[in-house]
């Protein structure tokens, strides 16, 4: 790593804990791993630098990655270790890459967006073709309607397969706000299981 690059991450890296922690720790300098997408660095109290005592450490942090292209800071617990922290990140940014193909502000880590599947037209007359592949990746995700949960019955807020088949043929579907579980790995199966189907996103502001 060139040392003005270093610099410059440290720089960032203490910037980021003095707003989230105060002016009470410091990184370790001599352990800090570059990849093609990020760097890692670790830190611990001040006083235990100074000290080496157990005691004097912090305990529930983990290893803080800085995200080279954008220089945001994704951070992890105790639970996470570099090797996993690292995992997680790279499997988010290929999905990030792969999503900005057809929406190119995509942000994986701090976007919020609502979904809009255009009404399916197909000129080879494929249509049912195309609904059922995509209804199908739908149901997969158990995707709800805002504001419709019902005691009494439980999967009353989830669409239903011929909710989704029926809007779909007729006009667009909009998925308002947080509709599913895991948001980006479904726009990636949606791209996986048809590159053409015509959707968008709207920034939720």
């Amino acid at each position: 790593m060139q040392e003005n690059i270093k610099d410059e991450y440290l720089k960032i890296a203490r910037e980021y804990l003095l707003n989230k922690v105060g002016d009470i720790v410091e990184i370790f300098e001599d352990n800090i791993h570059e990849t093609d997408d990020t760097f890692c660095f670790h830190y611990q109290s001040k006083k235990f630098f100074e000290t080496l005592r157990f005691e004097d450490q912090f305990v529930g942090h983990g290893p803080l990655f800085l995200l080279k292209r954008s220089k945001k800071i994704i951070s992890y617990g105790s639970a996470t270790g570099e090797k996993p922290g690292l995992i997680h990140i790279i499997n988010q940014l290929n999905k990030e890459r792969l999503i900005r193909v057809y929406y190119k502000d995509y942000d994986i880590w701090d976007g919020k967006y609502d979904l809009i599947i255009n009404k399916v037209e197909d000129e080879m007359g494929f249509e049912e073709l195309i609904i059922e592949r995509i209804v199908n990746v739908l149901l997969k995700h158990k995707i709800w309607k805002a504001n419709q949960y019902n005691s009494d019955n439980p999967n009353a807020h989830y669409y239903s397969e011929e909710e989704l088949k029926e809007t779909l043929i007729k006009s667009p579907l909009i998925l308002k706000g947080n509709f599913c579980k895991n948001f980006e790995d479904l726009l990636v199966n949606i791209i996986n299981k048809d590159i053409y189907l015509d959707w968008t996103l709207s920034e939720v502001k």
